[in-house]
């Protein structure tokens, strides 16, 4: 790969799109029934917790989705302005199979998060082509908690 050699996109932050008003009754009554209950069991700190919850997670819905800028360089990711560099990257993946074009990035570490970034714009293949001469390609999926938490609306 050149040195001046790079790929660039622009992706969206995946959001699960907008809401409903019944999904925000739906938040709304479990998030009451919980914090009442917990009210009742004399644990108001649980209570105020799960009120406050709430509340940050509907002023969540309100923001629009950002843009990011994602720049592929020989030396490794830019996200926006934040540098990832490949050697603290162990491999790759390019998951094509449901919807928004993915590459899922896994860095080295037990505890760290896999990357899922959204691509358009490029080919899989030509993203494939230039990661593989820097990192190992290795199947790696959304993880399950994720999926669930996009399914309810999150």
């Amino acid at each position: 790969m050149a040195e001046n050699e790079s790929l660039e996109w622009k992706a969206t932050d995946q959001t699960s799109g907008p809401h409903t008003a019944d999904w925000y009754w739906a938040v709304t009554i479990i998030a009451l029934s919980i914090a009442i209950t917990s009210y009742i069991l004399d644990n108001v700190l649980f209570s105020i917790f799960i009120v406050l919850s709430t509340i940050v997670l509907f002023l969540r819905t309100l923001q629009k989705p950002r843009e990011n800028t994602y720049t592929l360089t020989s030396k490794g990711l830019w996200i926006n302005k934040e540098f990832n560099s490949f050697k603290s990257l162990e491999s790759f993946w390019v998951d094509e199979d449901y919807g928004t074009p993915t590459l899922i990035l896994k860095p080295r570490g037990l505890t760290s998060p896999l990357l899922i970034i959204p691509f358009s714009g490029i080919e899989a293949e030509e993203l494939r082509a230039f990661l593989s001469t820097v990192l190992d390609e290795v199947e790696n999926h959304e993880p399950f908690s994720k999926k669930v938490m996009e399914f309810l609306g999150f």
